[in-house]
């Protein structure tokens, strides 16, 4: 049996991975389309999902961190993608691939209950 998410678990994880997708499509991948590969692992009480891209990476990733930093502010971004990610899932780390591009691993706890938000 897998784990209970809960409707708010759910949004928060649809939000995560929407913006890692959103700045793989918008950063990774500028004057290009480019594959984005997403893989989840869902155990009892965790959920593990990784969002990769091959784009052309990210040169400083501390800074890519930083509330508000953004290499697009013509366009308005509002650089607030990395943040958005680490407050909704309890864990996340960005890598840098071997060849091109960077993932994205993001980990959630998932509480008990007897409900989830599939309704079984």
């Amino acid at each position: 049996m897998g784990a209970n998410l809960n409707l708010d678990e759910l949004t928060e994880i649809k939000t995560a991975v929407s913006e890692a997708v959103t700045n793989c499509v918008v950063h990774a991948y500028p004057d290009t389309i480019g594959d984005i590969k997403i893989e989840v692992k869902l155990t009892e009480d965790k959920i593990y999902i990784s969002i990769s891209d091959e784009g052309i990476g990210i040169d400083n990733l501390e800074r890519a961190k930083e509330p508000f930093f953004t290499t697009k502010p013509e366009e308005e971004r509002s650089g607030m993608g990395f943040t958005v990610m680490e407050s909704f899932m309890d864990k996340i780390d960005i890598k840098r691939n071997k060849k091109s591009g960077v993932t994205v691993y993001m980990e959630k706890n998932i509480k008990k209950s007897k409900y989830n938000a599939l309704g079984v």
